[in-house]
């Protein structure tokens, strides 16, 4: 029950795209996460996601225009049940004309030890940062780290960037 209250919250208080201030998230929101999926990727979509219903869905065809919108040459998994399908979608989608590393983080313990090795080109994809009470408290840390510069919570996923330049913020966006 708690966890729905959380949800709740989150959504009474975050924004879509037109509540951000930042032209790197307004972006990031409109050409990524708001785009309409086609039919071909609809139906590219594993059967795992499928059956899994359609917020499963969505954040896999999230994770594939992210993943599309900022090459990688390497990608790093911290979970134990991250799903094939997801680490296939990760070896499909690698460039090895970028060094961008991101990092696909599935678990609650403690994962904050990842900090050492970014760089300010990496990305961080959190798994359900609300899903526990772990999963909150390390997340609450990540936003507070100084190397971490941008971070958005989508609820269900939470994304950290490490842009220089930019100044440090924390995003609730409604996903």
């Amino acid at each position: 029950m708690q966890f729905y209250l959380k949800y709740l919250r989150h959504y009474l208080i975050s924004h879509s795209r037109h509540g951000t201030h930042s032209p790197f998230v307004y972006k990031l929101v409109d050409e990524v996460l708001y785009r309409k999926p086609t039919v071909e990727e609809l139906n590219a979509v594993p059967l795992f996601y499928k059956r899994a219903g359609k917020r499963a869905i969505k954040k896999y065809l999230f994770l594939e225009r992210l993943l599309r919108t900022f090459a990688f040459r390497t990608f790093k998994v911290r979970g134990k049940m991250v799903q094939q399908d997801l680490l296939e979608l990760f070896r499909q989608i690698r460039n090895d004309d970028f060094p961008r590393v991101i990092y696909y983080i599935d678990t609650d313990e403690d994962y904050l030890s990842v900090l050492e090795d970014v760089d300010e080109h990496a990305i961080l994809i959190i798994e359900e940062p609300h899903a526990s009470k772990n999963n909150e408290k390390y997340w609450d840390l990540l936003k507070q780290a100084e190397t971490v510069v941008v971070t958005i919570d989508l609820f269900h996923l939470g994304l950290v960037f490490f842009k220089k330049g930019q100044r440090k913020e924390d995003f609730l966006i409604r996903f």
